[in-house]
């Protein structure tokens, strides 16, 4: 019996299609439980204890004074410190951050510091190197991170803190874009959202894949038990999501948990405004999933089959002019999934759902999306913040600790 080559793409489709579907109905199982979670705000004990927020920045002169203006704006209760790490920014940053201190800002948040960091550890991620710094200079229980281009809303800290129950051990967080009017805008904030969306299902079922740095919050302690980003300092990025899955793997005694409060949420600037910077993201983003193992790796190979499938299918439909009713069948199903994660987790965090909108142009954007920059991703070539990367020269390298101390470079300030 000849089976045809139309024949196995279609097994391959329904068997690639049936996986996108366990994985979805997962993420919409954990998606419920965070949100769960969040509504009742597990924290049992009394008191607020004191919190320190870093903020790690290189070359943000335009986005630092509004972060810090929104941090200052925190209606936490307890005592709250901000360290500003300059990561040897040439736009000056730092004197930015020193005249906000000078004028005061700070004094009704609590501390403002600023480090100036000068060199990293050999081969060493340089944020992760800034963010260790920051962490070594900290004094507070629970470690909250931001970035500078992101203005908190006033409860975020409360509600953060609020997340933390007594066997709780990290917080993600939702972060978005203010997306401006243009098409390529909203698509990259509905991205984000799914993304996110991503996020907090896959934290709810216990197996974190995404989270963001502009919205993470961990225990000193778990810091401390995990060996700081020792494990994790040779990879570019992954501050987030790769320190998440490296306290579910290290530190299990500790629960990770989804935050999906609105009062939560934090707002950033708009996303790279040139076609050039924004290739740079989506490669750094896409060199994340390389460093995947496991089951998680396992459906990321999946996925994209499946997405590869899809495309033939779609190219085949358009060249013989004829829309196979298995195609459009699966295509509406994964249409449907989406759909249904998207609403779920846009109503219950920003509770804006008019990006929605925009997914029927996303669905078919995202898939030479996924095809082109997951692999292109894998290559580790990319600029961020002005260096370039290459996974050649990516090497294993110790990062600080907590209770490390290495050149900070000038002597911290803080207002008090």
């Amino acid at each position: 019996m000849e089976i045809s080559l139309r024949e196995v793409l279609d097994a391959i489709l329904v068997g690639t299609g049936g996986v996108y579907l366990v994985a979805m109905t997962w993420l919409l199982r954990g998606l419920g439980r965070s949100a769960r979670e969040s509504d009742h705000s597990p924290r049992s004990r009394e008191g607020n204890p004191p919190v320190s927020v870093i903020v790690a920045a290189r070359d943000e002169a335009a986005s630092i004074g509004a972060c810090l203006s929104a941090l200052k704006s925190q209606d936490y209760g307890g005592r709250t410190e901000v360290i500003v790490v300059d990561d040897r920014s040439v736009d000056g940053t730092g004197a930015i951050v020193e005249g906000l201190m000078a004028e005061g800002v700070g004094e009704q948040a609590g501390e403002l510091k600023l480090i100036r960091t000068r060199e990293n550890p050999p081969f060493a991620c340089p944020k992760k190197s800034a963010l260790a710094q920051g962490i070594a200079a900290s004094s507070g229980e629970l470690l909250l991170f931001t970035d500078a281009d992101c203005q908190p809303p006033p409860q975020w800290i409360r509600s953060t803190v609020s997340m933390f129950g007594d066997d709780v051990g990290l917080v993600a967080g939702y972060a978005y874009p203010r997306s401006g009017s243009r098409l390529r805008d909203r698509l990259l904030a509905l991205d984000n959202a799914a993304v996110g969306a991503m996020g907090a299902g896959s934290f709810g079922m216990g197996s974190p894949l995404a989270c963001t740095g502009r919205n993470l919050a961990y225990r000193r302690q778990v810091f401390d038990e995990v060996g700081g980003f020792a494990d994790i300092g040779h990879l570019i990025g992954g501050d987030d999501v790769y320190f998440a899955r490296l306290v579910a793997e290290k530190a299990t005694s500790w629960r990770r948990v989804y935050n999906t409060q609105p009062q939560n949420a934090v707002a950033c600037d708009p996303g790279p405004a040139g076609w050039r910077d924004l290739i740079q993201q989506k490669l750094r983003h896409a060199a994340k999933a390389g460093h995947y193992g496991g089951a998680a790796a396992a459906l990321g190979a999946a996925v994209y089959l499946f997405h590869l499938v899809l495309l033939m299918g779609l190219l085949r439909s358009v060249l013989q002019l004829h829309a196979g009713g298995l195609l459009a069948g699966v295509w509406g199903a994964k249409w449907l999934l989406d759909f249904a994660l998207l609403w779920s987790f846009e109503s219950g965090t920003v509770r804006d759902r008019r990006l929605l909108a925009f997914l029927p142009i996303l669905e078919v954007v995202y898939i030479p999306y996924v095809l082109l920059f997951v692999p292109l991703g894998r290559l580790g070539l990319f600029r961020w913040k002005n260096r370039g990367f290459s996974a050649s020269r990516v090497h294993s390298a110790p990062i600080l600790s907590s209770s490390a101390r290495g050149d900070r470079g000038d002597s911290s300030s803080n207002f008090s």
